[in-house]
This record gives structure tokens, C-alpha cells and sequence, in this order.
């Protein structure tokens, strides 16, 4: 895909997330699971628009507003999914109050 393209993908993406609903700034998991996936996670997708660059992986993984939307998204599973390697990245180590954080934040931007 042509860089201009990929450009492109990404100005959209983070459009999207520009809708998605703000977050609950009354939980402070939340915020702290921003700041974590803008830390750890930004490198492969997209979530949140004020993650400063987009993602280094060509085409990036997906958005995280897109996981938090999907039908079989629940905390149980992001939980589960984050405790173990995915993709093709290496095992992210997550200490468990950082799987907390994160699905506090991935399911703040739920909007179904």
C-alpha cells in the first residue's frame, strides 16, 4: 500500500476514535489504562486520539475502539486475551493491575 494510502487509513482511523465517547474520567483505571495502552499498545494500533503518532506496524492491528465494538468483547475475554502473547508480538508481560487498567480502558470505548 503506497505511504500516502497508509496515511490516509490512519487519518480515518483516528477520526473514528476522535467519535468514540470520551472517557469515564471519574475512573481512574480507566485513565491510567489510557495512559498504558498510548505507552505499550500505540506502537501496533490505534487507541486513542491523542496517541501522538500512529502505529509502527504496517497495516496496524486493530483499533481499539473497533475491539471494544466487537459482539464477543467482554471484560472476561480482554482479560484473558491480554495475559497471553498475540499476533505475532512477543509475550507483553502485563503485570495484572496493567490487564486491569487496560480493559477498563479498551471497554470504556464500547458504544454498543
Amino acid at each position: 500500500m503506497p505511504i500516502a494510502d497508509r496515511a490516509a487509513v490512519v487519518a480515518a482511523l483516528l477520526a473514528v476514535l476522535g467519535a468514540a465517547p470520551a472517557r469515564a474520567a471519574a475512573d481512574p483505571q480507566v485513565q491510567k489504562g489510557h495512559d498504558l495502552a498510548v505507552q505499550i499498545c500505540a506502537a501496533c494500533h490505534v487507541v486513542a486520539p491523542d496517541q501522538g503518532r500512529a502505529p509502527l506496524l504496517k497495516p496496524p492491528a486493530p483499533p481499539f475502539t473497533a475491539i471494544a465494538n466487537r459482539t464477543d468483547t467482554s471484560a472476561n475475554s480482554l482479560q484473558a486475551f491480554l495475559r497471553v502473547p498475540h499476533g505475532k508480538m512477543p509475550n507483553p508481560m502485563l503485570a495484572e493491575y496493567q490487564v486491569t487498567a487496560l480493559t477498563a480502558y479498551i471497554m470504556s470505548l464500547r458504544t454498543r
